[in-house]
């Protein structure tokens, strides 16, 4: 579902022009590491499914779906990695639980 906060689907990855739905390039710099969601490139041998390119920066879905905009178009990635938890199994960003939540 599109948040009216996102900015439209692009049609190719920005580094290494990736298709919607297709794998990231080795080398691609938006690439993440589906074990630990952070950037694939330069973390060594990654034995993790590859990542394909969604049509939106990393980040930019779960920070429209937890409010965390800075405005129209500008999700707050600083906060998504301080503050969420990357789902390994779900290939995504968690919410905060109750105590830790800083909605």
């Amino acid at each position: 579902m599109t948040h009216p906060d996102q900015t439209p689907l692009e049609e190719r990855c920005p580094d290494c022009h990736a298709g919607i739905g297709q794998a990231h390039r080795e080398g691609c710099d938006v690439a993440r590491c589906l074990a630990t969601g952070l950037q694939r490139l330069g973390h060594g041998a990654c034995r993790c499914p590859q990542d394909v390119w969604t049509g939106r920066w990393p980040g930019e879905a779960e920070c429209a779906e937890f409010g965390w905009m800075l405005g129209p178009g500008l999700p707050d990635l600083h906060r998504l990695l301080t503050t969420a938890t990357w789902d390994p199994v779900a290939y995504r960003w968690t919410r905060p639980t109750a105590e830790g939540d800083t909605r």
